[in-house]
């Protein structure tokens, strides 16, 4: 995922594509997101220590709410207009 990410945000720009790279953009958060489990997940499965899991949800729950966060920054700071007039 990590090179299909890379390659997109490349290509985005390569292409000066806004929608490519916000594609790549989406595929980094859900890399993120995949790593976050995985790590936390495996480090539970190999030693049994609660608390890893539950910092591995945490850990999501925050990088959710940033995105988030950075989602709405980014359509408050853009005039986001859709009309529809037929002009």
């Amino acid at each position: 995922m990590y090179i299909l990410m890379t390659r997109k945000m490349k290509i985005g720009k390569q292409l000066n594509s806004d929608a490519i790279i916000a594609d790549a953009n989406c595929t980094k958060t859900c890399f993120y997101l995949s790593f976050i489990l995985l790590v936390s997940s495996g480090l539970y499965e190999l030693f049994g220590i609660v608390w890893v899991d539950i910092a591995g949800s945490l850990g999501i729950a925050w990088f959710a709410f940033s995105e988030g966060k950075e989602a709405f920054e980014k359509a408050e700071r853009e005039n986001l207009n859709c009309s529809c007039d037929g002009d």
